[in-house]
């Protein structure tokens, strides 16, 4: 929980000023958690409730075409079937039925885990049936004891094959690519030859890499003389020259999919890219120094698999820390702190300048002042205000099947195809509606996201966990349950509706306590909830810009 709320300007919520160290969100399947038992604490009450019902909101989102395409989704991932999504417990591809499945993947309940991502996607991409069993890492939660009867040092992840356990995911993914090797099954490691003997030389490329990053990210400033910077600025460069080699976009030619070496690499090149940006303002992506790696990016992009595991940027900065240990940023101990009440950064006219006045320095990229990408990637600077512009910034570009379309008509003919068999459903869901998403979820779950909310006044836990924001052993305010639950109908009803229509009957229920302690008890409640919501564990990342957005219109309200 965080220590203390400091409100800016109207309109605009900024948490206290960053520290290099704050992490992790980390809860338990937030979007779809049981709701704990609650806790005395300052009564907040509402004298009027003119938000609709939950009943009413869930017909509302069930009548729009992105609410019937969801649903649909919901129905066959309870099947086994239909696009990934990171709470499909069960995915039978070309299985009969669940008694076919010979492997169980057991991964971190919060989509933290670069190593726990790569398995996930090997199986997506290769089609193989599988159970998923969700597991909390050890940084936000404790690990059933089941789980440890079966795997005793607790790793993650961990793969059960036809009842043999594994850990580490390196071999993980090289036995199921050798025990599902099926003719028309993907390979993902080549035959012994040339192929495998580059494949080899390359995932020692990315152990490089890795330690590169470490080197730079988790030690203070850039290293001396720059060191630590030029190594990993370097090594990404021998990287972007490996992908140049082949005939594109993938690391080997030998395949038109991502083989196993992408996968070693992709998950923790998502996190450099928003950890380089965060902590040392180094942006990688859209400097126009990796064109390679910008290609296999983009190519990445395009796979529904990936874009059901990918992170945004705010999730991979709060969740590195507690993984790793404190990121350091370059000039936090130059840099004034960005004051509470100073005004919010405009990220246009910010990078509009960045673009005109800073050049391309020779081994670093486009270099962005870390404090002020800093506080766009976490919300300081007003990247989480409506109006959002669902095209994404350059500082954390959103996949072009992430992107909004354009006007509703637009949005539902694409959505009205995908539901007739003519485009993939899978990341329609991501592209359109991404408001309607987020009302989804809220609503689909909303007993208990209020009660969760609610721990924002209530008692935290006695256990504490290496990730400050995790908190699972919280319990809420039951004398703000109620409140809460009127301030996200206001907000469910907003993101259907949109802000315009709804705004003028959510200031009218929240005027009696705007400003007072009731409405600085509900504003807590709501940063609570707005601050542990993460990408992909709750929802997609245009789904989660939404909400994080919607609930700060509405925090100014209090």
């Amino acid at each position: 929980m965080l220590a203390a709320i400091i409100c800016g300007p109207p309109g605009v919520l900024r948490p206290p000023a960053l520290r290099s160290g704050r992490a992790a969100m980390g809860i338990s399947d937030l979007f779809g958690g049981k709701a704990a038992s609650g806790a005395s604490g300052a009564a907040v009450t509402l004298p009027a409730d003119s938000a609709p019902s939950w009943v009413d909101l869930k017909a509302a989102v069930a009548a729009t075409p992105a609410g019937e395409m969801l649903g649909e989704e919901r129905a066959l991932q309870a099947k086994g079937l239909g696009p990934p999504h990171t709470d499909a417990r069960l995915r039978l591809f070309g299985a009969k039925s669940e008694s076919e499945v010979r492997v169980t993947l057991f991964r971190d309940t919060a989509a933290w885990c670069p190593y726990c991502q790569k398995v996930w996607l090997l199986l997506e991409e290769k089609r193989i049936p599988y159970r998923l069993d969700k597991i909390n890492m050890r940084s936000y939660g404790d690990k059933p004891r089941w789980f440890l009867d079966k795997v005793p040092n607790g790793l993650l992840p961990a793969i059960e094959i036809d009842g043999n356990f594994m850990t580490d995911s390196l071999p993980i993914m090289q036995a199921l690519d050798q025990t599902f090797s099926g003719e028309g099954t993907p390979r993902m490691v080549p035959p012994p030859g040339p192929e495998r003997d580059r494949a080899s030389k390359l995932l020692g490329l990315e152990r490089e890499l890795f330690g590169a990053w470490c080197s730079l990210t988790f030690q203070p400033g850039k290293g001396l003389m720059d060191r630590n910077e030029r190594a990993f600025m370097a090594t990404l460069r021998r990287v972007d020259e490996a992908l140049g080699e082949s005939a594109g976009p993938w690391f080997l030619d030998s395949a038109d999919h991502p083989t196993l070496v992408d996968l070693q690499y992709v998950s923790h090149v998502e996190r450099m890219l928003a950890s380089a940006l965060y902590w040392k303002g180094i942006q990688i992506r859209g400097s126009g120094r990796f064109s390679n790696l910008e290609a296999w990016l983009a190519a990445f992009e395009e796979r529904p698999a990936y874009l059901a595991t990918k992170s945004d940027y705010y999730t991979h900065v709060m969740d590195i820390p507690p993984q790793y240990g404190p990121g350091f940023s370059v000039d936090e101990a130059t840099s004034p702190p960005i004051s509470p009440l100073s005004p919010p950064i405009s990220l246009k006219r910010y990078l509009q300048a960045i673009h005109r006045t800073a050049p391309h320095e020779p081994r670093s990229g486009l270099r962005i002042p870390a404090r002020e990408a800093a506080a766009a990637i976490d919300g300081r600077g007003g990247s989480w205000s409506l109006p959002l512009d669902l095209q994404g910034s350059a500082f954390e570009p959103l996949a072009p099947l992430q992107a909004a379309l354009g006007d509703a008509a637009a949005r539902h003919e694409a959505a009205r195809r995908a539901l007739a068999g003519l485009a993939s459903a899978g990341p329609v869901r991501d592209i359109l509606e991404a408001s309607l998403q987020a009302a989804f979820e809220l609503v689909a779950n909303h007993a208990a996201v209020v009660r969760f909310a609610a721990r924002g006044t209530g008692a935290p836990g006695r256990k504490r966990f290496q990730a400050p924001l995790a908190d699972p052993y919280a319990t809420p305010n039951e004398q703000a349950v109620a409140a809460v639950d009127v301030c996200l109908r206001h907000v469910a009803a907003a993101l259907i509706s949109g802000a315009e229509e709804t705004a003028a009957a959510a200031e009218a229920d929240l005027a009696a306590v705007k400003g007072a302690d009731g409405g600085r008890a509900l504003s807590a409640c709501l940063i609570y909830l707005r601050d542990r919501i993460g990408v992909p564990r709750d929802m997609s990342q245009p789904a989660a810009m939404n909400l994080r957005a919607h609930l700060n219109a509405l925090i100014a309200l209090c």
